[in-house]
């Protein structure tokens, strides 16, 4: 398992490669591991992260990982210092070569992304923002579950999750503020198109 909080997309985007290759499948519990149990950044990135990849489009996807956010946002935002998952949810697969795939054409722009993220408004990256980011995940996975009625709908949500836990990955306010920011806009475009 990874331990500790990786600092740059690009190390997150290793391990989980790595844990592809030690357990011989890409499911919800390699993730996991490679996200590190008490790092708020990347445990809510890669959900995030695979939601909006073509992965996501997957019938069944969007929602799996959108009860994997609320699970670890939820204890996120309660304090625990390892994140318990339930089998069916730990043990959900996806495609392991379209995921290496995806990782392996990631991987080029997030050594790019890391030479410039980082270090900005860290007040708005720190514990105290990763629980309060964790909190507007919450709110941000359960208007999922309606967006997978609608076309393409659930990327609003996911890009709001993947921008905020982005800003706490790579410890950057700024971007964590693009992400409520962002997310504003995802709540009030799927509320509109819901009513």
């Amino acid at each position: 398992m990874a331990t500790g909080q990786s600092e740059t997309i690009k190390e997150v985007l290793t391990n989980w490669e790595d844990e592809i290759e030690k357990e011989g499948r890409a499911d919800v519990g390699s993730l996991l591991n490679a996200s590190g149990s008490r790092a708020a950044g990347p445990l809510l990135f890669l959900p995030a992260l695979v939601m909006i990849s073509p992965i996501g489009a997957i019938p069944g996807v969007p929602i799996v990982l959108t009860t994997l956010t609320l699970l670890v946002a939820g204890q996120l935002v309660l304090g625990r210092t390892s994140i318990w998952l339930p089998s069916f949810v730990r043990n959900r697969g996806f495609p392991k070569q379209k995921v290496k795939s995806i990782i392996d054409k990631l991987t080029p722009y997030a050594e790019r992304a890391d030479r410039y993220l980082g270090q900005r408004l860290a007040m708005f990256a720190g514990e105290t923002a990763s629980r309060i980011v964790a909190a507007f995940c919450i709110f941000l996975s359960l208007l999922v579950y309606p967006a997978t009625l609608l076309p393409f709908a659930v990327a609003l949500p996911g890009s709001a999750i993947l921008l905020l836990s982005l800003g706490l990955l790579v410890r950057d306010g700024v971007v964590t503020l693009v992400g409520l920011m962002v997310a504003l806009a995802a709540v009030a475009t799927v509320v509109y198109w819901l009513a």
